[in-house]
């Protein structure tokens, strides 16, 4: 990556709607230059997708909440530890289930818990029923600890110029 590759992510994270056009015209490069460049860092996975940030609260989604989970240790399966097969079947059952609130992140950490997962939820029975019944179900899971957040007064993006060349 260059300063021409950084500068790219650094707009595309402020204005993701911007077109390659208008893009090139404000970084002062050809278009082709700046569609290549663009490919090349969506190939590589530096860009992992193009997205919209969204007021989760706007489309009801009015809880966020923080889990800890703790998980039993077990030996992995198919190459995955029990973390990751507990992530993907809570995802997935999160997914496929409208009465239960949607994971929007999940990671697997250090310290006293296992897992992380940051979830939104429309209401307070419907995180509740997912705290109790839920994660109840799951033989792998030991204990939980659950975080509401009260205020977000600080969000970034990624301070793409700590990484200029």
């Amino acid at each position: 990556m260059d300063g021409l590759d950084i500068d790219i992510l650094s707009e595309l994270v402020r204005d993701g709607r911007i077109t390659v056009s208008d893009l090139a015209k404000k970084l002062g490069v050809p278009r082709t230059t700046l569609d290549s460049r663009m490919r090349k860092l969506v190939e590589s996975g530096i860009i992992k997708r193009f997205t919209a940030l969204i007021d989760y609260k706007k489309i009801g989604y009015q809880i966020t909440a923080f889990v800890l989970v703790q998980i039993k240790r077990r030996k992995p399966e198919q190459d995955k530890s029990n973390q990751e097969i507990f992530i993907e079947e809570i995802a997935r059952e999160s997914e496929g289930r409208e009465d239960l609130p949607w994971i929007e992140e999940a990671h697997i950490i250090t310290g006293d818990y296992d897992v992380l997962l940051k979830v939104r939820a429309r209401d307070m029975d419907e995180l509740t029923r997912f705290l109790i019944t839920e994660l109840a179900r799951h033989p792998d899971v030991e204990r939980t600890h659950t975080m509401m957040v009260l205020k977000s007064p600080y969000s970034s993006v990624a301070p793409l110029e700590k990484f200029s060349p």
